[in-house]
């Protein structure tokens, strides 16, 4: 009986180690699937997170402004988006992974939207957001991942390792034409277009493009005479908004400051001109918001907007 038990304990063990070389011998192929396969969540709450959020639906309407950009309504089962496409937002088409322009965005395309995770929106149905960092046409073409890059290529939301290749194509959203390398990733914001990965954990792709997110920097020199030019008058913030009647909720560096007054709101977002009135309404000022010994600062035709 002992010499059977024995036997038995033998072959469990060959079988154990069959399977494993097996299973790990599949990793080592390669083998593909469409779905990212996770790992801990102690591994992610480790990764640094994206400034970055992607969402994605159907275009149902398109209009122009006239100022030269488009607005756009689009709809997904989480309310959908109205947003702002300017001549400076990056577009790329995932079928063919070209930039190009606005009006190649029709009624009934599948976009997704990228946009700061910190940018302020209108409180409107859909919600009202202002210029997009990035669109990506045709998204429902390939998969698509937005999300941080560490030093070793992995992306903390979908948990998805690059391999960069010969392959790949690199852009930015500042239009570089310099030749960019898998370095150039590292620590950086992040689209990612692919079509396959493998089952290891974590998964691995070689992507066919990576665009690097990056926000233009505000324009602090122009070809004029800037003598004739006076800065914005700055007023502080929460002085101005409650003597109109406003409460005012600080919700710290990188969310917005909220204003409200008999329903209605207003977001101001800290080194943003981008601010919402009247809860939808994005609107321009004349200097970004800026924090000076703990005072928040805003030009005053902001104030002037508040009602």
């Amino acid at each position: 009986m002992k010499k059977n038990l024995n036997k038995v304990l033998a072959l469990t063990l060959a079988f154990t180690v069959v399977g494993s070389t097996a299973a790990y011998a599949e990793v080592m192929k390669g083998e593909t699937t469409a779905t990212p396969v996770p790992i801990s969540a102690d591994a992610d709450a480790q990764a640094e997170a994206s400034a970055y959020i992607s969402n994605t639906g159907k275009i149902t309407e398109v209009a122009d402004t006239e100022d030269g950009n488009k607005v756009f309504t689009m709809d997904n089962e989480n309310g959908g988006l109205r947003f702002v496409v300017a001549p400076t937002t990056t577009i790329v088409d995932r079928e063919t992974g070209s930039v190009i322009t606005a009006d190649k965005l029709t009624e009934g395309m599948e976009v997704a939207v990228i946009y700061g995770a910190n940018a302020p929106m209108g409180m409107s149905i859909p919600p009202y957001m202002g210029q997009v960092t990035t669109v990506v046409a045709n998204a429902d073409k390939g998969s698509i991942s937005v999300g941080h890059f560490n030093d070793d290529l992995l992306n903390e939301k979908d948990l998805l390792q690059l391999n960069i290749s010969e392959k790949t194509t690199i852009l930015t959203t500042l239009g570089t034409k310099s030749i960019l390398s898998a370095d150039d990733v590292k620590g950086k914001d992040a689209v990612v277009f692919y079509d396959i990965t493998t089952r290891s954990i974590p998964a691995q792709t070689t992507p066919s493009l990576v665009l690097l997110l990056e926000e233009r920097e505000a324009v602090t020199e122009v070809a004029v005479d800037t003598k004739s030019i006076e800065a914005p008058e700055m007023v502080a913030l929460r002085d101005a908004a409650e003597a109109k009647g406003y409460s005012v909720k600080w919700q710290g560096k990188t969310a917005p400051v909220v204003l409200e007054k008999d329903g209605m709101t207003a977001q101001i977002t800290l080194g943003s001109t981008t601010y919402v009135v009247e809860g939808d309404m994005a609107m321009t000022s004349a200097a970004a918001a800026e924090l000076t010994d703990g005072v928040l600062y805003v030009s005053a035709d902001v104030v002037e907007n508040l009602k």
